[in-house]
């Protein structure tokens, strides 16, 4: 058969585009699964993504409060195992959740804060021009979905928790006053105001202010049995100590003095009167003190693993805290424990948690009664290489066990982000404080090197891994393809693109570890990164055509080498107006390309999308590649919801595309091109799922078995969509 030539070929094909939905199309044969979320939404149910902090009622329903959950459960009751509730109100339109929550017999209280979204909302229900305001909502314990109204309460007149806002700040916009501690019992509400440096007391039922003290950046709040305060002090100043006072705010002597290094998150009494605070700090672990008549305290141990997760190197065990953000007793002395991975949201930190667990244990033996995970945002998956059996995210590793049903397979194995020996791991420096998507490739003799995209393809991260270190992603290189605005990492190139290699091993960003491209044409910004099976880094620029950075090999630390002198540029085919995304398969070299025509061109509303157009390049780095095909993808701009795609991955004969508004995977025969069916989310994790928001949203693999595992982002309730598909 004679081939087309390059451009010929790209006519034909180009002739053929016609809009979405003339094509013949099938649903295709498949599971749907899931994994990183104890619910898969097959019954409306989800653990929310983040845990900032828990209050537990005596007969053992756990209430959690946090910032944003991105469906909306920022507020939410669990109880043996299951979720009860939603608060709802703390999404949108200028609302956010917050991070306290307290309850006593009638009402719920959580923190939370209404914006007017850069001064677009106006009226009654919100701030003035400029300004927002920090304070509580009141939910009835009965129905946390209910506001509990109150005479001087304001805001939500158009929903169930009308006139049921206490404000307690009033701030310019972009100010952090977030309340960091509420308290009640049936009398009175004592609420931790940081940003004015006070505790007040309100009438629980009424809601008029009583009474306040001065307490240095107040945080969480415990009331003993006595009636007295135990106050965290100094919760967002880094200057932790613990303070004890009256109901009245008179300070009483013998409160704990804090080991070196305790970063305390919470505090509780438990049903033996112990004082109990929980470490953020390298212990992990929940702190016990004994309370003498005269009120002096007495450190009487721990609870939990010192060092918590880090004590095994990032494996996932019982009793391995990970970044207690809240704890309590029930009345039967069963203790709860909530944790996000990372501890509370730091002043002025756009953090959303990385991973949310809440955990219940019998009182006595502290066996685990239950566990809720909500662990993964903005977070893809893809499959190591050497075990069609482990999924890694940007953070975590799971052990599939695929013979379980639905949303069963899956066990969440190991933690890889060390924050105590890594603190410069860029996860804890860029975006909204996550690693972003993963590319897991076995190089340097079958090692694992773990390659992650940040969500808008800026920058690429590299870790490494070592039998010392366990589990524990190890930084050790990254790509950045224009200068990072805020000042991190220090000594970053001013002008274009730079790369950085941990040359001494310390795994931190030293600034004589940082090279520049000298290149005049090192400005890539925009670029789509790809990282081939064998280390090579591909970047599908806009204007500047198709590079490759071979991967030079590995320096005595283990870190992969690249050089922008070894650079390889392949012209951008002439089809293609711009790339959307790059995959090079070089065990075909093969060159997969989605972008943009003449016919179909890209626009600043497109940023994220991946193209109308699929191309396959045989022979790509012999110089003279052939077209295989050019075909069109699901596309149609003018209809409601948009058809875009968003991600694309390949995996023995199929690639598959990934809808960014539809939900919905299509599947095309990656010899030909043509389309044989789609997939989209099944009846198990309730028939939907959310838009793809990353550019690398989605990986594939073909296991053993012939069976086709995709693996699909759903940062909308805290998880991955698994489709596994049979031809």
């Amino acid at each position: 058969m004679k081939t087309l030539s390059y451009l010929g070929a790209a006519l034909l094909a180009l002739s053929s585009l016609v809009p979405v939905g003339c094509n013949a199309q099938s649903k295709l044969n498949y599971a749907t699964s899931w994994l990183g979320n104890t619910f898969g939404y097959g019954d409306g149910k989800w653990m929310q993504q983040d845990i900032q902090a828990i209050n537990v009622a005596p007969d053992g329903t756990v209430y959690v409060n946090c910032g944003w959950d991105e469906s909306g459960s920022e507020i939410a009751a669990y109880k043996n195992g299951d979720r009860l509730a939603v608060g709802g109100a703390t999404h949108g339109w200028g609302a956010s959740g917050g991070e306290a929550i307290a309850s006593n017999r009638t009402y719920v209280y959580a923190a939370m804060s209404i914006g007017n979204q850069n001064n677009g909302l106006t009226g009654a229900d919100y701030p003035p021009v400029n300004q927002q305001w920090y304070g509580i909502t009141r939910r009835l314990v009965s129905n946390i979905a209910q506001g509990a109204p109150f005479a001087s309460g304001i805001a939500n007149s158009a929903n169930a928790t009308r006139n049921s806002f206490l404000v307690v700040d009033t701030v310019s916009t972009g100010t952090d006053a977030g309340i960091r501690g509420l308290a009640a019992n049936d009398t009175t509400l004592y609420v931790s105001d940081q940003y004015a440096n006070q505790v007040i007391a309100y009438d629980a039922n009424t809601m008029q202010r009583l009474r306040s003290f001065n307490v240095t950046s107040p945080g969480r709040i415990a009331i003993d049995t006595d009636s007295t305060l135990w106050v965290i002090t100094g919760a967002m100043t880094g200057q932790y100590a613990i303070a004890h006072y009256s109901s009245s705010g008179v300070p009483i002597v013998g409160a704990p003095v804090l080991p070196a290094g305790v970063v305390p998150t919470d505090i509780s009494i438990a049903p033996s009167g112990q004082l109990v605070i929980s470490d953020n700090g390298r212990s992990q672990q929940l702190l016990i003190y004994n309370k003498s008549a005269s009120g002096l305290t007495t450190p009487a141990g721990s609870m939990g693993t010192a060092r918590g997760i880090f004590h095994n190197a990032g494996a996932v065990q019982l009793g391995s805290y990970n970044g207690i953000t809240g704890f309590g007793f029930d009345q039967a002395g069963n203790l709860y424990v909530g944790q996000n991975s990372e501890g509370p949201r730091q002043l002025n930190s756009p953090s959303v948690g990385a991973g949310a667990v809440l955990q219940a244990f019998t009182g006595v033996s502290r066996a685990l009664r239950w566990e809720l995970d909500g662990l993964l945002f903005v977070d893809g998956a893809t499959f190591d290489p050497a075990s069609e059996n482990t999924i890694y995210t940007g953070s975590k590793v799971f052990t599939m066990n695929w013979n379980n049903p639905a949303g069963k397979q899956w066990t969440y194995s190991a933690f890889t982000v060390d924050r105590f020996n890594y603190p410069d791991d860029p996860e804890l420096h860029l975006g909204r404080l996550v690693r972003g998507e993963p590319m897991l490739r076995r190089l340097n003799g079958g090692k694992p090197y773990l390659y992650a995209l940040d969500p808008y393809s800026h920058e690429l991260y590299i870790y490494r891994f070592d039998p010392a270190h366990g589990n524990i992603a190890i930084p050790s290189g990254m790509f950045a393809e224009l200068p990072i605005a805020g000042g991190y990492p220090a000594g970053q190139p001013a002008v274009g693109e730079w790369m950085w290699r941990d040359t001494n091993g310390n795994g931190g960003i030293d600034a004589n570890e940082l090279t520049s491209n000298p290149s005049a044409s090192s400005t890539i910004g925009n670029s789509f990164i790809w990282v081939d099976s064998l280390g090579n880094v591909w970047f599908g620029t806009p204007t500047k055509g198709i590079r490759e950075l071979p991967l030079q090999g590995f320096d005595s630390l283990g870190n992969p080498v690249y050089d922008y002198a070894a650079a390889k540029t392949f012209p951008t085919p002439a089809i293609f107006t711009g790339t959307g995304r790059v995959l090079y398969v070089p065990e075909t070299d093969t060159m997969y390309v989605t972008g943009y025509t003449a016919a179909h061109p890209w626009n600043l509303s497109l940023w994220k999308e991946a193209g109308p157009i699929l191309a396959r390049y045989d022979n790509w780095t012999t110089g003279h590649p052939t077209q295989r095909y050019v075909v069109p993808l699901q596309w149609n701009l003018q209809s409601n919801p948009p058809v875009t795609t968003v991600g694309v991955a390949a995996a023995g004969n199929y690639v598959f595309v990934a809808q960014l508004y539809t939900q919905r995977i299509d599947v095309y025969d990656a010899s030909t091109g043509q389309e044989i069916g789609y997939m989209t989310p099944g009846a198990t994790v309730g028939n939907t799922s959310g838009q793809v928001d990353v550019e690398l949203g989605i990986s594939a693999t073909l296991r053993s078995n012939g069976e086709y595992d995709v693996l699909v982002e759903d940062d909308a309730r805290a998880k991955i969509v698994v489709y596994q598909w049979k031809p």
